[in-house]
């Protein structure tokens, strides 16, 4: 993201006062939420529209949208070759995705389950992260942590797959979206509500990209070190378009939309944000990865496949409040071992 919007666009914040650089940031956050707010209804109103489930919508078009950072910051990363960052990214948002976002949203409010969404996308993201993890411990074993181009290749073809598949489970959906006459949003034209999608998307990124420049200059200000505001603001920052995304969408009423967001973005972040990185130069893994990363990965996803399969029709509160504290400890021990 920082490629799109680069550091110098934002370098008048470090001469401006404490209270320019605060109010930067409380414009980022409304213009976050406003953008988010856009971005939900464009893509509500056009699945009630094309009578497409919510869900899937949140899997695939909105999750292409608010990966849309990470990509760009990983593969931009593998091209500078950094790989901690590149490979970072994606792991990273992956866990805060799963365990901050989605465990905030289903402690705040009831979260329903889709059976249909786990036994089809949410197989596709057990597979793919527990797939990936592995192969990077196998390669471990083997003495040889570098993941090659070809692997890259690979799960862009698999993501081809992955889009062709998405398609036709949409149309095989049990509960179909429902084209309600007298609903606003299918009042508009589709291309009416696709420009507010992408309108929303814009603002979304644009705004994340300043929030995370103005937040940074408080946290200098007030002496955090960089190391710590890399590994926890600019972290972060590249996930707040799901935050937003998954907030406005629980208050909005679209919850379908949050379950299927995280999920495809989870999915897109192993396909997409490490596919492109690995392809463009393959990526060495570091030993930290080894140590926390990959072990916290890996109890945060097979933590939400269990509460998954054992939810009904909603997510227990309790399961968010799990994911919190699972996230709090991760950000901690990162912390510490600054």
């Amino acid at each position: 993201m920082a490629y799109f919007l680069p550091d110098q666009w934002f370098e008048f914040l470090a001469a401006k006062g404490f209270f320019w650089v605060f109010c930067t940031l409380a414009a980022s956050f409304i213009a976050l939420f406003k953008g988010s707010d856009w971005f939900v209804e464009g893509a509500a109103g056009a699945a009630k529209k094309l009578g497409i489930p919510a869900v899937i919508i949140g899997a695939t078009i909105v999750s292409l949208g608010t990966t849309s950072p990470e990509t760009t910051v990983s593969i931009m990363a593998a091209f500078a070759g950094k790989s901690d960052m590149a490979l970072g990214n994606a792991i990273g948002s992956i866990t805060c995705n799963t365990a901050f976002i989605f465990g905030l949203c289903c402690a705040l409010s009831k979260i329903p389950t889709d059976s249909f969404i786990f036994k089809r996308q949410g197989m596709v993201k057990l597979f793919s992260c527990m797939g990936f993890v592995l192969l990077c411990y196998l390669l471990r074993i083997f003495h040889r942590p570098y993941i090659s181009r070809l692997y890259g290749f690979i799960l862009l073809g698999i993501l081809v797959w992955y889009i062709s598949a998405s398609v036709k489970w949409s149309k095989q959906h049990h509960q179909s979206g429902i084209i309600d006459a007298k609903d606003i949003h299918t009042q508009k034209p589709l291309w009416v509500l696709a420009v507010i999608f992408l309108a929303g998307l814009i603002l979304v990124i644009v705004a994340s990209r300043a929030l995370i420049a103005s937040a940074t200059q408080i946290c200098l200000r007030f002496g955090v070190p960089e190391s710590v505001i890399a590994a926890t603001v600019v972290a972060f920052g590249t996930s707040v378009p799901e935050l937003a995304t998954g907030l406005t969408s629980v208050i909005k009423g679209h919850k379908e939309i949050l379950l299927g967001n995280i999920i495809g973005a989870n999915i897109l972040n192993i396909f997409v944000v490490i596919g492109g990185s690995v392809s463009v130069a393959g990526l060495e893994i570091a030993s930290d990865f080894y140590r926390l990363h990959f072990p916290v990965f890996v109890l945060v996803v097979g933590l939400f496949i269990a509460f998954s399969a054992i939810s009904k029709k909603h997510y227990n509160r309790i399961f968010g409040l799990v994911f919190l504290l699972i996230y709090a400890a991760y950000v901690v021990i990162q912390y510490l071992g600054k």
